[in-house]
């Protein structure tokens, strides 16, 4: 998660960039929002069998699949890319046991289709990275006995992404969905006026987070 710029003087032919050494480390997020701007409890997933010994995740963080379901009954739509664990069988019976229609975006359009490719994975990336970069200037974990930086626990980052995700506003997220045709008015009166405004919050969005 490290930045890919640094501070230094001109001419240096070293430079030293503080990290914990755990660069190649990954994790997965999944994140979940509505038309109407609500964003649902994220899920993350890490590499490992059991949770570390002391580690607390935040409450609600995490939750099962079946807490997701239809629970108004009423017929909703879900729209996801066409990954190929979606399009399985089973995958499609489960939906439709709990009245979700399914709307795939095809290959190669979910910068066009998708609400989170569009417009709000950058934010919440951008908030990710800043996260980040304040624990890193505080400190982060402290040193190891050998004075190496220790790596974010898991509580660590199940808060950034806790904090990154609210602090995406529900207005983009609405706005998102607008800007991919999803949820307008059929009327078409939407058409136009969406597109400009989406692209004036994100705008703004990024003169805000260039200033911090």
């Amino acid at each position: 998660m490290a930045g890919n710029k640094t501070v230094n003087n001109k001419g240096d032919k070293t430079v030293h960039i503080r990290t914990t050494r755990n660069d190649k480390n990954h994790f997965t997020v999944v994140l979940t929002c509505s038309a109407n701007g609500t964003k649902y409890s994220p899920i993350c997933i890490f590499k490992g069998k059991q949770l570390p010994q002391g580690e607390v995740i935040p409450k609600d963080f995490l939750f099962r699949i079946r807490k997701s379901e239809n629970l108004s009954k009423e017929s909703a739509m879900i729209v996801y890319d066409s990954f190929y664990g979606h399009l399985e069988k089973s995958v499609k019976i489960k939906f439709k046991q709990h009245n979700f229609h399914l709307a795939v975006i095809p290959v190669g359009l979910t910068n066009v289709c998708q609400p989170l490719d569009v417009s709000i994975n950058k934010p919440f990336k951008d908030n990710l990275r800043k996260e980040w970069h304040e624990w890193m200037s505080r400190g982060s974990s402290g040193v190891t006995v050998a004075g190496n930086l220790k790596r974010a626990r898991i509580s660590n980052v199940c808060g950034w992404i806790k904090r990154s995700w609210n602090a995406v506003s529900d207005q983009i997220i609405f706005n998102s969905f607008k800007k991919c045709s999803i949820s307008n008015l059929l009327d078409r009166s939407e058409d136009d006026m969406i597109y400009e405004e989406i692209d004036k919050l994100i705008a703004e969005y990024e003169r805000k987070f260039r200033r911090i």
